[in-house]
């Protein structure tokens, strides 16, 4: 397990939370960093920093409109079901935004989740139920 003392380097954000990087993997919080840990510590698969496209991009006017994207913390695929999990110790008005952009796309497969954790807390207790389950 990595601790945050094995970091290379730790930067300030706006919010409050400190990206770090461990053996080359960037985190963008330490609650991230935790999760990570917790996952790999419990054998659980997971893609790490997926990028998921909400709206493809698109012409308006001539002028091409970008894509618009949000990166997923964990992607984790158990007992057949795709589970997309987020850690946000603070969440801004454009990310709840997005989060509800990606249930809507998502509401109709019954085998998604979407789950948005806040503390360690709640990390730990959610991975503790994947493992049982």
């Amino acid at each position: 397990m990595f601790t945050v003392k094995d970091t290379m380097y730790q930067t300030r954000r706006k919010y409050g939370n400190k990206k770090l990087v461990v053996d080359g993997v960037k985190f963008d919080s330490k609650l991230e960093f935790f999760c990570y840990n917790l996952l790999k510590e419990c054998d659980i698969d997971f893609e790490f920093q997926k990028k998921q496209v909400l709206f493809d991009k698109f012409k308006y006017n001539g002028k091409t409109i970008r894509a618009i994207t949000m990166l997923i913390d964990f992607v984790i695929t158990h007992n057949g079901k795709t589970i997309y999990l987020d850690t946000k110790g603070f969440a801004t008005e454009t990310s709840k935004i997005k989060y509800k952009i990606l249930k809507y796309r998502l509401k109709d497969d019954l085998f998604t989740d979407v789950v948005w954790l806040h503390t360690q807390k709640e990390v730990r207790e959610y991975v503790n139920n994947l493992k049982i389950k």
